[in-house]
Order: C-alpha cells, then structure tokens, then sequence
C-alpha cells in the first residue's frame, strides 16, 4: 500500500489520539483525501468519546478507599462484626466436655428439638459415627464403647425457624 492510502487512517487516528482538536493541513491531495481531512477537521472526536470513557480524580469524595466492613451487608457484616468483637457468630468450636457416661451423659445444646451428633469410631479415630438426639429422650449411646449424649434445649422458637 502506498504512503498515501495510509494517510487518511493515521489522520483519524491522530484525532482520536490528540489532547485537543486536530487541524490537518493537506496540501497537494486527491480531492477524497481533502474531503476525508476536512471532515477530521470539523470533529472533536476527543470531547465526544473521551469523557465517558475516562474519569479524573478519585472516585469517592473523600479520596479514600473505604473498608471491606462499610461496604458488607447481611450475613457478611454480622460475621465480620462478630470477627472484630472476638465472637464466632455461628459457634462453630469442638465441643469440650468430659466423656459422658449413661449417669452423666455430655450435655448437647440446640435451640431446636433435634440434633446431629458425630463421634469417632473407637477403633478407628478416622472414620466418624453420626447419630440424631431429640429432646426428652434418655442418654444416647452411638457407637458401642463410646459417649452418651443428651440433648439440652436453650432459647430459640418452637416452630424450627
């Protein structure tokens, strides 16, 4: 391609490209590249297309980036709140207790009638036993030489929700 058939895209290009307007003198042209410059000429390609495209200045007010914890709401605030104050807001730790024994079985807390309670096989400490607790019922053995359970309801509605 020659020198001259480039000339009218780098012409549209420079307008898009330039801080300001461009003002293209062409001099000594085929008639359809006079046209095509004087139609650059005439266009601020730059105010039409730049200014959505592109922001200047910070995007908040303030200029600051603001923290993780103003921008969370729901469940991922409350658990972040709940991280700040120490809490573990689903109480997700081991429960701790002495082994239970059909006198004095290991108290399982639940806002609800029922739960889900898992023990590791006796024999095998990787394969775990799961077994479901109601209240009022009598201590609960799940595996043959291992704990009792029972469960103790605290607080919560009575309909499960």
């Amino acid at each position: 391609m020659s020198r001259l058939g480039r000339l009218p895209w780098r012409l549209a290009t420079r307008a898009l490209c330039s801080p300001c307007s461009v003002q293209v003198t062409v001099s000594a042209q085929p008639p359809l590249l006079s046209r095509l410059a004087s139609a650059v000429q005439s266009i601020d390609y730059r105010s039409s297309w730049h200014k959505e495209l592109h922001t200047t200045g910070p995007t908040f007010a303030s200029g600051d980036v603001t923290l993780d914890l103003e921008h969370a709401t729901g469940l991922e605030r409350a658990e972040m709140e709940g991280q700040l104050h120490n809490k573990d807001i689903f109480h997700e730790d081991w429960l701790d207790a002495p082994f239970g024994t059909e006198d004095k079985p290991v108290e399982v807390t639940s806002s609800f009638s029922e739960r889900i309670v898992g023990v590791p096989d006796p024999y095998d400490d990787s394969i775990i036993w799961w077994g479901h607790i109601e209240e009022g019922q009598p201590p609960k053995q799940l595996v043959e030489g291992g704990e009792f359970f029972v469960l103790k309801r605290v607080g919560g509605d009575s309909h499960g929700h």
